[in-house]
């Protein structure tokens, strides 16, 4: 085997390796007599640390490009620069992860391996060519996140949260294979660089049977992506199962695998461009609906986790409305809008994470009882903690795209590409949709400005307070995304062009239209 291509493979192997040597010795630590048989929780957050820290080492120090024999995997610029993201994302995410991890009391190390696992699987997921190495990766990806759904298995709900993930997602894998299988048969390849030369044919005078089966192959696979980034209608499963999965799995579902699904379904949908105008409207009408459903049921949840977890449909319509056209402009503006998604992704999900655990502190809430958080408790935040009531702006406004606030940034460049491609009418239905979507969000800052049943003026400094152990380091990294979020607005250009970089980097093996 060709030494340069192991080079280019380095991360990915370093990683593998990482997560063994890991595995082996906190299963070998945990079990020691001398050592009272540890919980060594502080000792893998830490590794997982050091181990991304040289993650992001070699991903920047990496200049060789190289692929899998057969193309089954593709290293490529753009998947690396996508890669020190997801790392960077993550580690970030980890804070807040480890923390609602302490809070919910699972005290189990093989929580991060499995983590890492699917994080293995979402960098291999960028690398993937061919459908069949797609299909073993996301499989891989999917088996993780069942077991972190149902990790605590104290918890009737978190049971039932990774039952209704498996059965889902097993029918959905179902639904892939069909696909799958009808492609092979028709054209003999699974390979995207294959695919992409044998679909240029005309298949409409002879060969109609074969151009319909073709289609009906096509949208199998693409709705199978749709269902796992939460798309309506394939979002049905997204919200039970997130609300009923540990804390600590919700953040992980929420943030960690969007970039490499939607990179994968870029460069699906480059391989079958050639058929693209028969399924272009799929992306558009789904789009329009995520926004819908995850609007419309969010005015109506009262439960703030839930709230957000439909917010986050809405967001992932906005996601999927650049797939309906087919250009480098749409895919930079999809990346550049899921960057500003993610950043706020943790802002929320982070203070929820200290939400959860101000109340489970001061409030002696039983465990059961932590996991319902209603947005009603957030009433009279701003009489004991101004800075945070203030974050809740900037980070719920951008999110709803108002200006100026980094989400209108991305929210704008969507519909502008919109108007160019004269879709008047689906720009005009989203701009419709966000405009009500307003409101849910402005009701959380009424909320906590305009609302004061749960004060008692005679006690406020430990009503909505935080405890201290442990959070230097979670704040100061609430404070660095907050100001972040202010400079993308003052300074997109950096961030977008960081963006297009990107999506030019994925274009060595596939050709743009």
């Amino acid at each position: 085997m060709d030494a340069s291509f192991l080079k280019s493979f380095l991360p990915e192997i370093f990683f593998s390796l990482a997560i063994f040597f890991q595995l082996i010795f906190n299963s070998r630590f945990v079990n020691k007599v001398n050592f009272n048989f540890p919980i060594i929780y502080k000792e893998t957050f830490y590794q997982i640390i050091v181990i991304f820290i040289c993650l992001l080492f070699i991903l920047y120090n990496l200049k060789i490009e190289g692929f899998f024999p057969n193309f089954l995997f593709v290293n490529d610029l753009g998947s690396r620069v996508l890669k020190i993201i997801i790392v960077s994302i993550s580690g970030l995410a980890l804070l807040f992860i480890g923390r609602s991890f302490c809070l919910q009391n699972i005290n189990f190390f093989e929580y991060f391996t499995v983590f890492l696992l699917s994080l293995l699987a979402l960098f291999l997921l960028i690398n993937s060519s061919d459908i069949l190495s797609a299909y073993l990766i996301i499989e891989m990806q999917a088996l993780c996140f069942y077991i972190l759904a149902s990790f605590k298995r104290n918890s009737s709900f978190s049971t039932e949260a990774g039952l209704k993930y498996f059965i889902s997602g097993s029918f959905i894998s179902g639904v892939f294979l069909l696909g799958a299988s009808l492609i092979y048969g028709c054209l003999g390849s699974l390979n995207f660089n294959i695919l992409s030369w044998l679909l240029t044919f005309d298949f409409s005078s002879d060969f109609i049977i074969l151009r319909i089966l073709i289609i009906i192959a096509i949208c199998l696979i693409t709705f199978t992506l749709c269902f796992k980034i939460a798309a309506a209608p394939f979002h049905f499963w997204s919200p039970d199962v997130y609300e009923g999965s540990p804390l600590a799995s919700t953040l992980i579902f929420s943030i960690i695998p969007k970039i490499s699904l939607f990179v994968f379904f870029i460069r699906w949908l480059l391989t079958i461009s050639i058929f693209f105008l028969q399924i272009k409207f799929l992306f558009i009408i789904t789009g329009i609906l995520s926004v819908f459903f995850g609007t419309f049921f969010a005015i109506r949840q009262k439960r703030l986790k839930r709230l957000v977890i439909y917010s986050s449909i809405a967001q992932v319509g906005f996601l999927i409305i650049p797939f309906f056209i087919l250009n480098v402009d749409s895919f930079s503006y999809l990346i550049f809008y899921l960057f500003i998604y993610l950043i706020t992704s943790i802002l929320v999900w982070g203070n929820l994470v200290f939400f959860f655990d101000s109340f489970n502190y001061f409030k002696n809430y039983s465990l059961k009882t932590s996991q319902t958080f209603f947005v009603s408790n957030l009433s009279g935040l701003s009489k004991v903690n101004k800075l945070q009531s203030l974050s809740f702006i900037l980070i719920f406004f951008s999110i709803s795209g108002i200006p100026p606030f980094p989400g209108f940034l991305a929210k704008i460049f969507i519909f502008f590409n919109l108007l160019d491609f004269k879709q008047f009418l689906g720009a005009f239905v989203l701009i419709l949709i966000n405009i009500i979507s307003v409101y849910y969000y402005i009701r959380i800052i009424k909320v906590i400005f305009f609302e004061t049943k749960n004060i008692n003026p005679n006690n406020l400094e430990f009503q909505m307070t935080y405890p201290i152990y442990f959070y230097q380091a979670n704040f100061f990294v609430l404070a660095c995304l907050l100001t972040l979020l202010v400079f993308i607005f003052v300074y997109p250009t950096f961030f977008f062009m960081l963006a297009h970089y990107a999506i030019l980097g994925l274009e060595n093996n596939l050709n743009f239209i």
